[in-house]
């Protein structure tokens, strides 16, 4: 099957990486997590639920997800919902854990009733961590 945007595809992906590089290079005054490669991207629960669908090993995906640094804000019913789409009990432990791991680093985060140490992702969910960082009040 040929695709007949692949270089309108390119160009978006090319774009995301940039806007990506220029985020964490602009956070890179704010205190992080554990430090982290500027070329590691936040893995978006999107994300997850893609390479969940296609197939991707859970330890890859949590491979992916460590490395990245990305910390997930969701509820008991998202995580439901995630796991309905087909995203292992694996990779939803390894979600929780890194939210509580954080949590006991940072106790902030739990408290956080205004959101002041997440980031509102484009797809809905909240992250904290990854290139972003953490706020230095958190």
């Amino acid at each position: 099957m040929r695709r007949t945007n692949s270089g309108a595809q390119l160009a978006c992906r090319l774009l995301a990486l940039a806007a990506a590089f220029g985020l964490a290079a602009s956070s890179a005054s704010c205190a992080t997590l554990r430090p982290r490669r500027f070329a590691e991207h936040p893995v978006t629960v999107t994300e997850v639920v893609i390479l969940s669908e296609h197939g991707v090993p859970p330890e890859k995906i949590v491979a992916k997800m460590r490395r990245a640094g990305t910390i997930y804000q969701l509820s008991d019913k998202q995580y439901a919902a995630l796991r309905k789409k087909g995203v292992t009990p694996a990779v939803i432990a390894y979600m929780q854990a890194a939210r509580a791991e954080a949590e006991r680093e940072f106790p902030k985060l739990a408290d956080d009733k205004d959101m002041n140490c997440w980031n509102l992702g484009f797809d809905g969910y909240w992250y904290a961590g990854g290139p972003w960082g953490l706020h230095p009040d958190c």
